[in-house]
């Protein structure tokens, strides 16, 4: 690792410090001794280069390397610290009494240990993403991949006087202990801008004994709230703590050399010793002008955060994203969404391609009251009501069409926003609650699942009893808003997705169609062996065809093959049932697995972000050594169900899982008695194999569960008011705000007496439509069962 600056003036003791690791190993230099200039050689190669210091670059570099990335990670910052935290700046350190250095994302050990260099009081000059190549004020830069996290920068003022001393903005921790400074020696300021940094600012300096004027828009405190109800909340606590407000825009600022008084539109002079400006930020990329990257309201980058070069990323207040929970594109410049980003982006560098569909989140403290804020309210056509503003208890939930959109809290419990950020995010209608039922005694929002999610094993031909399921849930009234399926899963899974609703008829006519006459025999055991050999042997006409009856298979050298089965036939199958062009607007989202071969990754191929083809499903479906590898994007695959054959893992890793109805189809009981012979314990080995994962969750989310308790228990231990700051935190909602058990309705096939373990082999017309059968009426067995039993 290799921390490089400079140089500059000292603003702290221990602010200077170099270290470099490689031959010479780490050294760490005084405080008092002048940093010496090291710069990059020319075009330095650099595999993953992360521009910005701040928190989405740190957190980036952290999670490429637990994700595996060997290659070198270069961190360039403008600023000449490690990158650090950047709320506290508007409370704790502005608050304290001496100087206070801001908590650092990670420290110098963690940089050097992940082997991530900094490049610090280095400024991005220009990029030319074209030759892959940075051009900083130190030298160039080469790189392999390149993520753009750098951030926002205070709007200035544009009226006379906004040069004189004692204007203030705040971005950095320079600018915190400058404004600090201020504070101690002057009396009286005048903040202008009603935002959350506004209102922080506001209140860490009336605790700090400064007279406050708040310069406000004429919509009233924290105006893109969209509430009058929340800016008189505000209003009435920033006139109990002393804070003078006053509705109007400023025409000047005046003063000799110093500013000693704001103008307003309507004349009044506010007089001030010092001034705060916090009335927005403005994204950092002229720096990008001619790179042939997209820009506009910041870095254009698409749901994986991919800008418009595929090697260019781009996370945090600077990028423009295409939010999928709010279907809009916009820049989010707050800390919960420059982590999540950061992390995100990371992953995606190396390939992973996941989308970012999480919900926006911000937190800020004012006075004796902590709030969260949720979503966007920009285009909300109602509020409701969560409990009262006196109570110290309240949530305001913004709806558009009955769908949640925006949700502000404050002293609400963590799983209630936990339950609403959910719902936004899936864009969950809450339509059926009538009024009176919101005013009810006892009624809880985390009573309604966000959504319904449905689990579809891979399982051959015992993926029919998948089609009898579906129709007893379609029969039931239950739609799945999320399908996760594995092999035949998948197959079943997008037939599902491509026809939302009325599934259970186009299900049912593919497996008639895929199903082939094979010779009744008296002994049932007898029949469905002799199918299942039939099928492997001569294989399934409108499925697989063997390879030694293709044309010219006599002279195909046996040690060359690669798989013993032609995929062409179910290729033009799942073309006719699969919609691909309503699956691409469908409500229902698909999730379906495949293994890449070459790297043995598990790949998860989204509805939501992938332009699902018939490639991708027989990808999913490619078992070996039965059916070839599937080619998608330059990668081959294999079946998923070799990696996992219980897609609930796809759910939790992409959807997660609190707050959903799950219906787990399990074609492979978890509970049999001893095996009695060889076919036995073969088939027994597979319903174990299988049935692993789903338990294995379970005990995840124990874990969890004591985990919450003892963050409680720690919680408990605080005093009041910073508990209550505590509970607001994005992260806290976001641990111990999720559901504490899975809502799980397993619906499982009960194998008869001697089955065969080549049983997911037998195609033939008569078991298909027994497993069908079985399927519908196991569904309504395993509902009926769930509807006396408690929720779990």
């Amino acid at each position: 690792m290799q921390i490089e600056s400079p140089g500059g003036p000292d603003t702290v003791p221990g602010s200077r410090h170099v270290m470099a690791h490689g031959i010479a190993g780490a050294r760490a230099r005084s405080p008092s001794a002048k940093p010496s200039v090291r710069r990059p050689a020319a075009a330095r190669e650099v595999d993953f280069l992360l521009l910005g210091g701040g928190l989405a670059s740190a957190t980036a570099a952290e999670a490429l390397r637990q994700e595996g990335a060997e290659g070198s990670i270069v961190i360039v910052s403008a600023e000449q610290r490690l990158p650090y935290h950047r709320p506290p700046l508007s409370k704790r350190i502005l608050v304290a009494d001496t100087v206070r250095e801001p908590p650092p994302v990670l420290r110098q050990a963690d940089y050097l240990r992940m082997r991530i260099d900094l490049l610090l009081g280095t400024r991005a000059l220009s990029v030319d993403a074209k030759a892959h190549r940075v051009s900083t004020d130190a030298g160039l830069l080469r790189y392999r991949k390149l993520l753009i996290a750098t951030g926002a920068s205070p709007v200035r003022l544009q009226v006379p006087g906004a040069a004189l001393q004692g204007v203030h903005h705040l971005r950095s921790i320079e600018d915190a202990w400058s404004l600090q400074a201020a504070a101690r020696k002057g009396s009286r300021a005048v903040v202008i801008g009603a935002s959350f940094i506004g209102m922080e600012v506001s209140a860490s300096l009336v605790q700090r004994g400064v007279q406050v004027t708040l310069l406000i828009s004429r919509e009233g405190i924290f105006p893109t709230l969209h509430a009058p109800e929340a800016s008189r909340f505000f209003e009435a606590q920033h006139a109990r703590h002393g804070v003078d407000m006053v509705a109007g825009e400023v025409l000047a600022l005046e003063g000799e050399g110093r500013v000693e008084g704001v103008r307003t539109s309507d004349g009044r002079l506010l007089p001030c010793d010092f001034v705060v400006v916090g009335i927005g930020v403005a994204p950092e990329i002229d720096f990008l002008a001619h790179s042939g990257i997209q820009t506009g309201s910041g870095v254009l980058v698409d749901q994986r955060l991919r800008s418009s070069d595929p090697d260019v990323f781009a996370a945090g207040d600077v990028a423009a994203f295409l939010d999928r929970a709010l279907h809009t594109r916009r820049r989010v410049e707050h800390w919960d969404n420059a982590i999540k980003q950061g992390r995100l982006a990371a992953r995606n560098m190396l390939g992973q391609e996941l989308p970012y569909d999480d919900v926006s989140t911000f937190f800020c403290d004012v006075f004796e009251t902590s709030f969260q804020f949720l979503g966007t309210p920009d285009d909300a056509t109602q509020r409701r009501e969560l409990g009262s503003p006196d109570s110290g208890a309240w949530a305001l939930l913004y709806l558009k069409g009955q769908v949640p959109r925006a949700l502000f809290t404050t002293g609400r419990p963590a799983q209630e926003t936990s339950a609403i950020r959910a719902l936004i995010r899936y864009r969950t209608h809450i339509g059926r609650i009538g009024g009176a039922r919101w005013n009810r005694p006892g009624f809880s929002i985390t009573d309604i699942p966000s959504q319904t999610v449905l689990i579809l094993q891979g399982g051959g031909a015992l993926g029919a009893f998948e089609c009898g399921a579906v129709q007893a849930l379609e029969q039931r009234g239950i739609r799945p808003d999320i399908v996760a399926g594995v092999s035949i899963g998948a197959f079943n899974g997008a037939i599902v997705a491509s026809h939302p609703g009325h599934a259970g008829e186009a299900l049912a006519s593919f497996w008639h169609e895929l199903a082939m006459s094979t010779p009744e025999l008296p002994q049932e055991q007898a029949r469905r062996l002799l199918s299942s050999t039939i099928a492997m042997m001569w294989g399934v006409p409108a499925f697989l065809r063997p390879r030694w009856q293709m044309p010219g298979s006599l002279f195909t050298d046996p040690a060359s093959l690669t798989s013993c089965y032609d995929t062409a036939p179910m290729r033009a199958l799942l073309a006719r049932y699969v919609d691909f062009a309503a699956l691409r607007d469908s409500p229902v989202r698909l999730l379906a697995s495949a293994v890449d071969v070459e790297t043995a990754e598990l790949r998860i191929f989204d509805s939501y972000v992938d332009d699902i083809t018939v490639d991708h499903l027989l990808a999913s479906g490619s078992l070996p050594p039965g059916m070839p590898w599937t080619e998608v994007g330059g990668r081959h695959y294999w079946d998923g169900g070799i990696v996992s054959n219980s897609p609930l893992d796809l759910v939790a890793e992409r959807c997660g899982v609190a707050g959903k109805r799950i219906f787990i189809i399990d074609l492979f009981s978890p509970e049999r008695p001893l095996p009695r012979n060889m076919m036995e314990v073969l088939t027994r080995r597979d319903e174990i194999g299988f049935a692993e994962r789903i338990r294995r969750t379970s005990a995840e989310q124990a874990m969890v569960g004591d985990f919450r308790k003892l963050v409680d228990d720690v919680v408990q231990l605080l005093d009041p008011a910073t508990a209550a700051q505590v509970r607001q935190r994005p992260n806290y909602v976001e641990l111990m705000g999720a559901a504490s058990g899975l809502d799980i309705v397993r619906i499982v096939r009960d194998a008869t007496a001697g089955e065969p373990a080549s049983r997911d082999f037998d195609f033939s017309l008569r078991s298909i439509e027994e497993h069908i059968l079985a399927g519908h009426a196991r569904t309504l067995l395993a509902l009926e069962a769930s509807r006396r039993s408690p929720r779990r």
